[in-house]
């Protein structure tokens, strides 16, 4: 009797196991814990806002994403465009967001970056499908908050009573660049 009840025990863990499982062939995401820098791109809506960006269709840009990307002490959201034209692939322009630290401050930068393409040849087709993924593979890049050579268009430090001026702050960018792509 001892034997019987240790199989249907083992009988009901095996259809247990069976209906946990992913269905076959789609890989098990496992879901990384949010850091405080990605919190508080989340508080001031940075995805969603930059997403704005690529849902036009502008004369002289392409455009590509958003991405959330992660470093070891900083988070960021970006978009990715560049020039029309066979040589517009020569420079990709990113527009982001990014939360970091200085001190024990976590500070919100928005600001863009110009990439020079890095890879040591261009396939204009395979190009035009990969960059529309990720803009890494070519430009050499991480993807990090601005720096000295990049333009910084506003930095503040991120305070849960200061949210929504800050997601406004980026909206009005966000417009900007928008005009900016608009325009040539």
């Amino acid at each position: 009797m001892t034997a019987a009840n240790d199989n249907e025990d083992r009988y009901e863990d095996i259809l247990k196991r069976i209906a946990e499982r992913q269905p076959f062939g789609k890989k098990r995401r496992e879901a990384l814990p949010q850091s405080p820098h990605e919190r508080a791109l989340d508080r001031i809506n940075a995805y969603d806002c930059l997403a704005e960006l690529t849902r036009q269709v502008y004369d002289h840009w392409l455009c590509y994403g958003p991405k959330s990307l992660r470093g070891s002490a900083w988070a960021g959201v970006v978009v990715w465009a560049h020039h029309k034209g066979y040589h517009g692939y020569q420079t990709l322009t990113l527009h982001g967001v990014w939360a970091h630290y200085a001190d024990d401050d976590i500070l919100i930068s928005i600001g863009s970056r110009e990439l020079p393409y890095g890879a040591p040849v261009y396939d204009a087709g395979v190009f035009r499908v990969a960059i529309q993924n990720n803009f890494r593979i070519y430009y050499d890049d991480s993807g990090g908050p601005p720096d000295e050579g990049d333009r910084l268009h506003y930095r503040r430090a991120f305070g849960e009573e200061d949210r929504l001026r800050l997601r406004q702050t980026l909206r009005e960018f966000v417009k900007r660049w928008r005009r900016e792509m608009g325009t040539g």
